[in-house]
């Protein structure tokens, strides 16, 4: 996928680097916008209003909370799935099990720039773009289901009237992380593991159509 002129930018180095070169000038063209954007609409609470109820975010969110809901409901549990309209600066839904602290779902905690980077990362790397497609919308849809896991949890995590956000976990007794630190990792060594089956399996495919991205 060749986004720059890149015989202005490789003209003075060694050829042998140019393959990694072009890869993270892809990335970043194809990131550094997109998560800066992000990074507004999170800071700006007018701009998150209007995206939150808007038709895809609003859409994302409800069928992400349905999904929880109905994974909490095959462990019997039964969630009550509320949208709040008077927490952040817009309406968020949040699942509840019985008398349990009220889980919500914020913008950030959507995915969306989790979803970015793995997109982002797979288009830079050469390969297929038949491949390519697919490829980015599977693992689009195991990051959603992991997302929707990570909220069921937390949801049977404060079914005791305890904020999850005030329970930790230890590891091998050394340090105590909280879920965002946990989640964050677990799904970064997912995108990381995706793309290396990317690298090393899927670009490599040939097909008769020389078209590539």
């Amino acid at each position: 996928m060749n986004i720059l002129p890149y015989k202005m930018v490789l003209s003075k180095v060694n050829p042998k680097y140019h393959p990694f070169i072009k890869f993270a000038l892809n990335l970043g063209i194809l990131t550094l916008p997109a998560l800066l954007l992000l990074s507004i609409f999170r800071s700006n609470p007018f701009v998150q209003s209007a995206l939150s109820i808007s038709f895809p975010v609003y859409h994302l969110g409800k069928i992400m909370m349905i999904s929880a809901q109905a994974l909490l409901g095959q462990l019997g549990y039964i969630a009550n799935l509320t949208f709040e309209t008077n927490i952040y600066h817009y309406g968020v839904f949040a699942l509840q099990v019985g008398t349990g602290v009220k889980v919500f779902l914020g913008f950030s905690c959507l995915g969306l720039g989790v979803m970015l980077v793995y997109t982002a990362l797979i288009m830079a790397w050469p390969g297929k773009i038949q491949i390519k497609i697919p490829y980015v919308l599977l693992g689009l849809i195991l990051i959603f289901a992991l997302n929707v896991s990570r909220m069921a949890y937390l949801t049977w995590l404060s079914r005791d009237g305890t904020n999850f956000a005030n329970k930790t976990i230890s590891i091998l007794g050394i340090r105590k992380y909280d879920h965002h630190d946990l989640f964050n990792f677990f799904i970064y060594i997912v995108i990381f593991l995706l793309f290396i089956l990317w690298i090393e399996v899927f670009s490599k495919i040939k097909s008769p159509d020389k078209t590539a991205l």
